[in-house]
Order: structure tokens, then sequence, then C-alpha cells
């Protein structure tokens, strides 16, 4: 298939490598949000996040992605959350006009950390209007109880507040099962943290849930093998264990391989100069141990440093590499 964009008007100017390379895990609302920001070259964040239909924070967050996958420059960025407005009670009224009726509905707000609040006469009328029954149905099976009205109350949120299709609900629902977390809470925490990181389509969603389960299933060796015991993980800690297990597939043996490496290095179980050491063996491809062991030892018998060839790297270049991108920040976890 060959095909031929139609040109007229002014054109906008993508950086093929890096978009591409980006392109299976970018998802919409960052595409969405490239190709904005390539058309108008000055912006102003507020208003573009709320002509893209947004959340400045998700803006904000898609900015951050592409400058760091190298496909563009950005004068003055600072990453700001955007900020949060109290969640209040504010209805107005809405005329029905085939049957001349008041219906009490929330006043369209910021996205907030939390759904807002509905009538029960508002809740009824849209499970009833919008065929809602099945999808309740199915999110209580999951759950494994009835609703009541505060919780049917958060299924219409997802709907009527976050636009959510039933679809996504449904995988949130069999997520959390699967997690064994049965509280509504947690399902609209988790909608609305998704909904702020931009991950808004059904595949990218599958993707990055499938990614949270596999680090849950290998939680326990991980702590393990990182001497963390049972306290909650910080958030790069639970970032680098979803990636390694979940996005990059490395097997167990390829992580304590890091590990040693890591302390080899640092003297220390330091998980983030783990995570440089593993994203750098993804991005050449080595997915077992014996190709790490093979690359290194192609270093050694190269003393004139790294070729130019698929999978070598110099050795000293690539731990000074990983331990900036690991304590850029200052941070020793």
């Amino acid at each position: 298939m060959k095909i031929r964009p139609i040109i007229e008007g002014p054109c906008v100017i993508v950086p093929a490598a890096p978009v591409m390379d980006k392109l299976s895990d970018a998802g919409g609302t960052r595409l969405k949000v490239l190709l904005y920001i390539l058309a108008n070259t000055e912006f102003d964040a507020s208003k573009a996040a709320e002509e893209l239909n947004i959340t400045e924070k998700s803006f904000n967050h898609a900015i951050e992605y592409w400058i760091k996958a190298g496909a563009i420059n950005c004068e003055g960025f600072e990453k700001k959350p955007a900020p949060r407005k109290e969640s209040v009670k504010k209805t107005v009224s809405v005329e029905d006009e085939e049957a001349n009726v008041t219906v009490s509905r929330p006043k369209a707000v910021a996205r907030a950390a939390q759904l807002p609040r509905y009538t029960a006469e508002y809740v009824a009328d849209y499970v009833e209007q919008n065929n809602v029954g099945d999808l309740l149905a199915a999110c209580q099976q999951y759950m494994g109880k009835m609703f009541n009205m505060a919780e049917t109350e958060t299924v219409v949120g997802l709907l009527d507040y976050l636009k959510l299709e039933p679809e996504y609900i449904l995988l949130l629902f069999a997520h959390c099962e699967k997690m064994n977390k049965k509280s509504l809470r947690y399902v609209e925490k988790l909608a609305i943290g998704l909904f702020d990181e931009g991950i808004l389509g059904y595949e990218e969603l599958d993707s990055h849930l499938r990614a949270i389960e596999a680090a849950a299933e290998q939680d326990k060796p991980l702590r393990k093998l990182f001497g963390i015991g049972k306290r909650a993980l910080v958030k790069k800690e639970k970032e680098a264990f979803e990636n390694w297990v979940g996005k990059w597939n490395m097997p167990l043996a390829v992580i304590e391989r890091a590990y040693e490496i890591t302390v080899e290095n640092t003297g220390n179980a330091s998980v983030a100069y783990c995570n440089a050491v593993l994203e750098r063996w993804y991005q050449n491809g080595f997915t077992t141990v014996d190709e790490v062991n093979a690359a290194m030892e192609e270093y050694r018998h190269d003393k004139s440093g790294a070729r130019d060839k698929k999978g070598s790297f110099d050795t000293n270049d690539f731990f000074e590499d990983a331990l900036r991108l690991s304590y850029a920040d200052g941070s020793d976890s």
C-alpha cells in the first residue's frame, strides 16, 4: 500500500527517528500533544490542554515524554503539576426537552482528586437512559457484591465525568479483582491517576495493567534481592519493577545480573542504578544473561573502544552514563 499525503497550506514537520521509536507505546494523548506543539511552537500550556480536552498535568507529562525521547526541545519547560481544585458538590439544572422536567447534574469542573458527587435522582436517570445495567452487573460480579448507591455513583462518574468507555472500565475492574482490590475508592483513584497520565485507550491500558500485574508476581523475589522488606515501595521503585518485568520482559536471572553489577560499581543495592543498567540492556536488545556476558566479553577483547556493530558498547562509558542517569536528580534509592 502506498499513501501520499494531501498537502494544502502549512505542514507539520515530525522528527522521524525519535517519534517512530516511541510510536508503539506513545499513546493517543502523547501523539495528540506532539502534533499540537509542532504546529504551535509557542503556546500556553493551560490553554493548549483546554483545546485538546485533556488536563494540564497530562499535557505536561506528554511534553516531558517527547523531550526525553529526543523529539523536541522546549525552552523554559518546567514540569509542574496542574493546580488542583477542591472537589465540591455543585449542581446545575438541565432541562429535558422531551419530558419537560428538571434533572440535577454536576457542574463541569477541572479534574480533581476524586469524582464529583451526584444526586440519587441523577444516578438513576443516567443508568436508565444510557443502558448502564449490563456494565454495572459485570462490575458487581468482579467486586463480588451488589453496589449501593455510592458505589453505583462511582461507575456513573467514570462514564459521565471522565468519559471512559465501558470496555475500559471493565478492564479496570478485572484488574482490581486480580489484584484483590475490592474497593470502589481504589478503582476511582486508579482511574483518575491513569487519566492524568494520559492512559486513555483500551490497548494502552491493557499494556499498562499487564506490567503492574507482572511486577506484582515478582514482588517477593525483587524485594528480597534489594532488601526492601515489607515496606511500601516508593514511586521510583514501583515504576522500575513494572518496567523490568512488565514492559521490558526481563527474566529474573538478568535482573539478578544487573544487581550484581550495581553492587560491584556502587557498593549499594541501588534500584535507580540497576534500572539504568537494565534500560541500556533493553535498548541493546539483551534479554538473557548469556547475551549480556557475551557483550561484556566482546569489549574486553576490543580495547580500542566500542565497535560500530549492533550489541557493542563501551563498558566504561556504559556504567558512567548509567550512573549519571540514575543520580541526576540526587536520588540514591
